[in-house]
């Protein structure tokens, strides 16, 4: 008579084996979704700001880039950079076609509704940037009422220079930063109003241009990196990083390799644009500030 002992060791074999399977699966159902699974993480960047993103001979490069790709080294991936336009970049998150936007991308209260950010990474404030031969003429916000003055779509300064307070100054948008320059080269424009931060940017490719100190736009902006709101826990562990690199000197030298013009030309550059790392607990991965 055949024993019936090894067919029952195998019956429980296979349910031991089954039972683990189902386990691990609800483990991994369970777990938050994540980024940092993937072989590479896309991040849409500007292509045309040099200082804080630009693309030259397929390659990108600026401040935007190098903290985005500090971050994502710190938890382990690789990032993968894609142009964006300005005003596509919360779309962008939203329609899952980057996993990140790091393109000068403002943080505020209205977007924080559609996604989380990851920052502040920088801070500045909004200018304008006119030719080095107006710059006698030029001094004051006063001194540009009725002339023209060229903002792009999606940046926050236009919506500010549209406010009533500035009703005497002749603001027009055009599709990006490219034609703001050249029309202001030509002469179409006056001046070029958009963060400082940018400005100075284009003052290191442009010869002619610079940025008016005197001149300051509306209320400070904070630069933060889009992230879906489903994941929230990457999130977290990429702010853990950003404050980490605000904590250290990291920070002060990749702002100074990117953006000379600022570094050399406006004293108390460290206190004007960079952000405290108890900032970062503010405004991240929440849906609106913290109050």
């Amino acid at each position: 008579m055949t024993s019936a002992l090894p067919r029952r060791r195998a019956l429980v074999g296979a349910a031991l084996l089954t039972l683990t399977a189902l386990t691990a699966s609800a483990c991994a159902d369970d777990r938050p979704p994540t980024l940092f699974d993937q072989r590479s993480v896309s991040v849409g960047v500007k292509n045309d700001q040099p200082g804080t993103g630009e693309e030259a001979t397929y390659k990108f490069a600026g401040f935007d880039i190098t903290v985005a790709r500090h971050l994502l080294e710190g938890v382990g991936a690789k990032p993968h950079f894609n142009s964006v336009p300005s005003e596509n970049r919360g779309q962008a998150i939203v329609d899952d076609q980057e996993d990140l936007v790091a393109a000068t991308f403002s943080i505020t209260p209205s977007r924080m509704k559609d996604v989380d950010f990851i920052g502040p990474y920088a801070t500045t404030s909004q200018g304008v940037m006119i030719r080095d031969k107006d710059a006698g003429r030029i001094k004051k916000l006063e001194d540009l009422k009725g002339r023209a003055v060229c903002t792009w779509k999606g940046t926050t300064s236009f919506e500010e220079l549209n406010k009533k307070a500035y009703g005497d100054i002749s603001v027009y948008q055009v599709a990006d930063a490219s034609r703001c320059i050249a029309d202001l080269r030509a002469g179409r424009a006056t001046a070029v109003s958009t963060d400082q931060m940018i400005l100075y940017g284009f003052t290191q490719k442009y010869a002619g241009l610079q940025v008016v100190p005197g001149i300051v736009v509306g209320s400070p902006n904070d630069y933060g990196i889009a992230i879906a709101k489903k994941y929230r826990a990457d999130c977290r562990k990429l702010s853990d990083k950003l404050r980490d690199y605000l904590n250290g000197t990291d920070w002060e030298r990749d702002f100074d390799l990117s953006l000379p013009s600022i570094t050399k030309r406006v004293q108390n550059w460290q206190t004007e644009f960079k952000p405290s790392a108890d900032s970062v607990g503010q405004l991240s991965c929440r849906d609106a500030p913290a109050s």
